[in-house]
């Protein structure tokens, strides 16, 4: 046999190994899905509970707010329309001023997003017309330049009077306006953003309900707004500004399902567009993953806004960094971490994180959901 005879005949046979190598892995693989593993199906790991603080230690609701997000409802079926419910949400609650709403990427490019953000507004206008809608980032911190709109804007905002940040989507519009301005740091009263998590969980919505996808496991869901910027999120726990985490954790405890939409469309022509926007993500929850409702991620962050006693938080240790107790690809992801306050060696950046709700919340607010029936 001459040499490029012998050099083919070993480069099919190392095709084939790593053939049945990668075989043997998806074989492993599935496997490992279709075991009945309580972690998994339920996304948490066993964990010590956390404290619950008393409402006086709580923040008490803001005066002027303003809002970031990257709403992008009614744009296909698996895009959530969280943001939407969040917007109107706090558009609809009359004792909290508005100072903006930027745009960010995210759910949707920033083209979607913000035209999102204006329409909805728009419809809003009866109730509130005084709301500016400010144009930011189309991608993360890395790749994006400086000097957006909503940069502007906001840190115009903040150089007036104190405000409470909402952040629904990526920190990467929050991260621009704050970055190198330490005037500007003491005029947030608080940030409150949706995404964090405590190491081993999973977001994990099926939860044995059921999905039709992974042997009845369904999709995993990623800490969107942490994956999509990790560099601003790193940013603004830096900065030691206050900080207030609505997490995965507690949203699911409230679901939103058909009856809901049906008294969202009820209680107006901006609640009936909102709900016929929203009812292609609930369809995709009840098929694929199993469940009678979604779990409203960014209206959460929102109801906290509101009323903040509704919410059972602790203070925490957080850190961005990668998962080692999760699986393969979520272990290769940075992931804004918490932990017990006397659990790490002290030096970390603090946060307020919400868990849970208080029983009396679970149905308290007017159009918001039921009651989340976990799998666990």
């Amino acid at each position: 046999m001459d040499g490029s005879s012998r050099k083919t005949t070993m480069l099919c046979r190392a095709a084939t190994w790593a053939g049945l190598g990668l075989a043997a892995l998806m074989m492993l693989f599935g496997l490992t899905l279709a075991m009945p593993v309580e972690t998994w199906r339920t996304g948490q790991q066993s964990s010590e509970p956390l404290p619950i603080l008393a409402p006086s230690e709580l923040p008490t609701a803001p005066a002027r707010i303003w809002i970031d997000a990257d709403p992008a409802c009614g744009k296909g079926p698996r895009v959530d329309p969280d943001d939407c419910l969040a917007i109107r949400h706090l558009v609809r609650h009359s004792g909290i001023s508005i100072a903006g709403v930027s745009t960010v990427f995210g759910n949707a490019p920033l083209e979607t997003t913000d035209a999102i953000a204006r329409e909805l507004l728009a419809r809003l206008a009866p109730l509130r017309d005084d709301v500016p809608v400010h144009r930011g980032a189309a991608a993360p911190m890395r790749q994006a330049g400086t000097g957006t709109d909503a940069e502007h804007a906001l840190a115009s905002a903040l150089s007036e009077d104190r405000l409470t940040i909402v952040a629904l989507g990526p920190l990467t519009n929050l991260a621009a306006a704050l970055r190198g301005r330490p005037e500007l740091h003491d005029n947030v009263r608080m940030i409150v953003a949706v995404m964090g998590r405590r190491p081993g969980h999973i977001f994990h919505p099926a939860e044995g309900a059921g999905g039709g996808s992974l042997f009845g496991h369904g999709p995993v869901f990623r800490d969107f707004n942490v994956a999509q910027d990790p560099d601003a999120v790193e940013v603004i726990i830096g900065l030691g500004i206050p900080l207030v985490l609505v997490p995965y954790e507690v949203a699911r405890e409230l679901e939103i399902d058909d009856r809901t939409l049906d008294q969202i469309a009820a209680s107006g022509a901006d609640g009936q567009w909102v709900a016929e926007r929203a009812r292609p993500w609930l369809e995709y929850w009840q098929t694929d993953i199993g469940r009678e409702g979604f779990y409203p991620f960014d209206l959460l962050a929102a109801l906290f806004v509101t009323d903040p006693t509704r919410f059972a938080c602790a203070p925490v240790a957080v850190d961005l960094r990668r998962d080692g107790t999760v699986f393969f690809p979520f272990s290769r992801m940075q992931s804004l971490l918490i932990e017990p306050i006397d659990a790490g060696p002290g030096n970390e950046a603090r946060a307020l994180y919400c868990h849970g709700l208080l029983r009396r919340a679970a149905g308290g607010a007017e159009h918001c959901g039921r009651a989340g029936r976990r799998g666990d």
